[in-house]
C-alpha cells in the first residue's frame, strides 16, 4: 500500500469517527477534535509500515508524559482510562502512599472524597427503580418527619437547587460536638434560598440518612453487582493514601461522622481507579435505566445561566461586591453535567458527549463518565503536596504540565500561596505560576483525547488489514488495542 493511499485512508476513517461524535454533541465543540485528529494524520501515516503495537505505545507516549508531570507535583498519583468501544483500557500508577510510604500499586485505595456522592446518587436511583425509594417526595416525609423543615423534593435537593443550612457547624470548629448534637443540628436543617445551586456536603449527609438500609444496598450494588472489591468506607484493608497526616479520613464532617459509625453520604470512600473504570464498565451496560441517567444529568432548571426576579442577568459576586462572572447552572444531581446550550463546566473535556457527567472531590479525586461515547477517565491523587498546603483549587486556568515537566528533577514542588498555584524547584525558586488552577484540567483533556486517537488508530489499521486481507495483521491489531496496559 501507497503512504498516499493509506493517508486516504486515514482521512476518511477520520470524519467516520468525527461524524459519529458530532451525532453525541454540538459541532462548534468539536473544533479541537478536528485540529487534533488532523495533527495525528501525519503521525499515523508516518507510522504506516510500523507494528500495531509500536503505533499503540506511540500515541500514549504523550499522555504518560503528562501523567508523569502531575505525578511530580503530587505525593501519589493513579488513572485509569478506557474506551468500550476499542477495547483500549489504560492504567498509570506513579508515587507513594506517603512520603516515606509504600508505592502506589493498582491495589492503592485513595480517600475519594466528593466523588462519594456519585455513588450515594447511583445507589438512590437503583432504589427508586426498584421502588423502594421516591425522589419526588418530601425529604420530611422520610424518617418519621425528622427532616419536618425540609418540605422540599429529594430530587431538587440533590440537585443543588437550594441552599441549606444547619444552625451550627457538623464537624468540630465550634467543639467537640456529640452524635447526639450532630444528629439535632442535622434535624434542624433549613432551607435558606432556592434557586441557587450552591455546592453543598449536606444534602448528601441527608439523602444518605434516609436512604432505607443504605449500607447493605451499598455492598449489594457496588461491592457484589459491579465487583468493586476495594471500594468502600471500610479502612480496614489494603494501603491507603490521600489522607491527611495522622487522620483517616480527609473531609472534617466525615471523620467526625465517622466516629459515630455513621457512613456518610458527602465522603468517606475509598477506591480504586480500577474499580471507577469498573463502576463506568456497570453504567455503560445497563446498571441504572436511560431515564435514571436522564434524571442524574438533568439540572432542577433547563437554562443555561440564572436569572433575577426581574428577569436579569445574575452575576457572581465576590466578598468585596464586585462581579466575577455569570452565575451558571452546571450542576445537576451530584455531579457536573454537559448542558445542552454547550456552556462548559470546568471538569468536562471538550469533547464529551451530551450524556457525559463528571463529579470531582477535594483531595484531587476526578472522573468522568461518557456513555454515549463509550468513555471514561479518572485520576486520583494525594490531597497534599509535600509542603502539606491544599493542591485543588477550581478555576479555568491550566498548568502546562508537559512543558513545566521538562524543568522537573528531585525536588520539584507543588503548592499553593494564597489563591495562586506555584510549580518550584529543589532551590524553592519558582518555576511556573498560575491563578486557581486544578491540576486534572490538564490530564483531563488529554485522556480523553488520548482515547479517541486509540480509537482512529485501531479502525485505520483494522481498515488496512481488511484491504489487505490479512488475518495476521488484524489479530495484531486486537492483540495491541484490547488487552489491558498498566503503566508505572
Amino acid at each position: 500500500m501507497e503512504k498516499g493511499q493509506y493517508l486516504g485512508i486515514i482521512t476518511e476513517e477520520e470524519y467516520k469517527l468525527i461524524s459519529e461524535l458530532v451525532k453525541n454533541g454540538k459541532l462548534q465543540e468539536y473544533r479541537y477534535l478536528v485540529e487534533m485528529f488532523d495533527k495525528e494524520k501525519g503521525e499515523l501515516a508516518d507510522m504506516m509500515d510500523r507494528t500495531p503495537n509500536d503505533v499503540y505505545n506511540a500515541i500514549i507516549d504523550d499522555y504518560l508524559k503528562t501523567v508523569k508531570g502531575i505525578s511530580m507535583l503530587v505525593p501519589g498519583l493513579s488513572t485509569g482510562i478506557k474506551d468500550a468501544k476499542s477495547g483500549v483500557s489504560i492504567y498509570t500508577y506513579d508515587g507513594k502512599t506517603a512520603e516515606n510510604g509504600q508505592n502506589v500499586d493498582e491495589n492503592t485505595r485513595f480517600d475519594l472524597a466528593s466523588l462519594t456522592k456519585l455513588f450515594t446518587t447511583v445507589e438512590a436511583l437503583k432504589r427508586s427503580e426498584e421502588g423502594e425509594f421516591d425522589l419526588d417526595k418530601l425529604v420530611s416525609e422520610y424518617k418519621n418527619g425528622k427532616y419536618s423543615n425540609l418540605n422540599i423534593p429529594v430530587a431538587k435537593m440533590i440537585k443543588f437547587y437550594y441552599d441549606l443550612r444547619t444552625d451550627g457547624r457538623l464537624d468540630e470548629r465550634d467543639g467537640n460536638v456529640s452524635l447526639e448534637e450532630l444528629q439535632r443540628r442535622l434535624a434542624a436543617t433549613s432551607v435558606v434560598k432556592d434557586k441557587t445551586f450552591v455546592y453543598s456536603d449536606i444534602p448528601f449527609i441527608i439523602l444518605k440518612d434516609i436512604l432505607p438500609e443504605s449500607d447493605e444496598y451499598f455492598k449489594k450494588y457496588f461491592n457484589d453487582e459491579m465487583n468493586l472489591l476495594q471500594t468502600g468506607y471500610d479502612r480496614s484493608f489494603g494501603v491507603l493514601t490521600g489522607m491527611r497526616e495522622n487522620e483517616e479520613i480527609n473531609d472534617p464532617k466525615a471523620r467526625i461522622m465517622n466516629r459515630y459509625s455513621l457512613n456518610p453520604g458527602h465522603a468517606g470512600i475509598f477506591s480504586t481507579s480500577k474499580d471507577l473504570v469498573k463502576m463506568f464498565d456497570a453504567l455503560n451496560k445497563g446498571f441504572l435505566s436511560n431515564d435514571s441517567i436522564t434524571k442524574m444529568i438533568t439540572p432542577a432548571l433547563n437554562t443555561p445561566i440564572l436569572l433575577n426576579p426581574d428577569g436579569t442577568i445574575m452575576y457572581k459576586k465576590n466578598k468585596d461586591g464586585y462581579t466575577t462572572g455569570v452565575q451558571n447552572v452546571n450542576r445537576a444531581m451530584a455531579v457536573y453535567y454537559k448542558h445542552p446550550e454547550g456552556i462548559r463546566t470546568n471538569e468536562m473535556a471538550n469533547v464529551m458527549s451530551d450524556e457525559s457527567f463528571a463529579m470531582t472531590g477535594f483531595t484531587g479525586t476526578w472522573a468522568t463518565f461518557d456513555l454515549k461515547n463509550e468513555l471514561t477517565a479518572n485520576i486520583l491523587a494525594n490531597p497534599l503536596s509535600l509542603e502539606s498546603e491544599r493542591d485543588i483549587v477550581i478555576d479555568n486556568k491550566k498548568f502546562n504540565i508537559v512543558d513545566c515537566g521538562k524543568k522537573f528533577k528531585d525536588g520539584t514542588k507543588f503548592k499553593v500561596a494564597g489563591k495562586t498555584s506555584k510549580v518550584l524547584d529543589d532551590e524553592n525558586k519558582v518555576i511556573s505560576s498560575v491563578p486557581f488552577t486544578r491540576i486534572t484540567n490538564t490530564l483531563k483533556e488529554e485522556a480523553i483525547y488520548t482515547l479517541l486517537k486509540l480509537r482512529l488508530a485501531k479502525n485505520v489499521l483494522m481498515r488496512k488489514a481488511e484491504i489487505e486481507q490479512s488475518g495476521v495483521l488484524k489479530s495484531a491489531v486486537s492483540e495491541s488495542f484490547e488487552t489491558e496496559k498498566i503503566r508505572k
